[in-house]
């Protein structure tokens, strides 16, 4: 089934604000991310659909000790300068929360919103950094990925008002959404 009436608006914005906007009814359906470590709080009235989970690694310069290594406890880093989104960013504050958790203090030792920018500062020997899967192609050369222990994962899903579900939009969106996150999750299973 097709939509031609169905208008699509790409705004990217920190997951809290957007969900506060669907709660209110000024956007219809959004996709968020939260980490399974730190769930967001999802208020009353809101219908979700996980679109797939995405996996972290640890990105380390591959001249690093821990470069060569299958897996790495996340408390084996500790020392370590990190590399981090902007304060106040999701990505940022479950960093912290997570290094913390792991009695481990964040040196944050450079700031990039965008997952290929810290790849390229791992790669330039700045620090390391965690990158979900779905951020990290392409890996420069100069940078090697780890899986983490525990596993650090982020659930990314789809969210509209729960009285909205009737729509045929909405579930047309959904639908579409829930395939590409089958796509991509397929793609990462070897």
């Amino acid at each position: 089934m097709h939509h031609h009436d169905l208008s699509v608006q790409l705004y990217e914005r920190e997951p809290e604000r957007v969900v506060r906007e669907v709660a209110r009814g000024e956007l219809d359906l959004v996709v968020v991310q939260d980490w399974l470590n730190r769930p967001m709080p999802i208020p009353d009235g809101l219908s979700r659909k996980t679109l797939l989970e995405d996996i972290a690694d640890v990105a380390l310069p591959v001249n690093h000790p821990l470069a060569g290594e299958r897996e790495i406890q996340l408390s084996a880093l500790c020392g370590e300068r990190w590399i981090s989104s902007s304060p106040g960013t999701i990505c940022h504050d479950w960093l912290v929360f997570t290094l913390r958790s792991a009695e481990l203090e964040p040196e944050i030792a450079s700031m990039a919103d965008e997952y290929p920018t810290q790849l390229a500062l791992v790669a330039a020997g700045l620090g390391c950094a965690i990158v979900p899967r779905l951020g990290r192609d392409p890996v420069p050369a100069g940078v090697r990925l780890v899986p983490l222990l525990p596993r650090q994962t982020r659930r990314i899903y789809a969210l509209w008002r729960s009285d909205a579900a009737r729509r045929p939009a909405i579930r047309a969106t959904v639908d579409a959404l829930v395939r590409a996150g089958e796509t991509a999750q397929d793609g990462w299973i070897s």
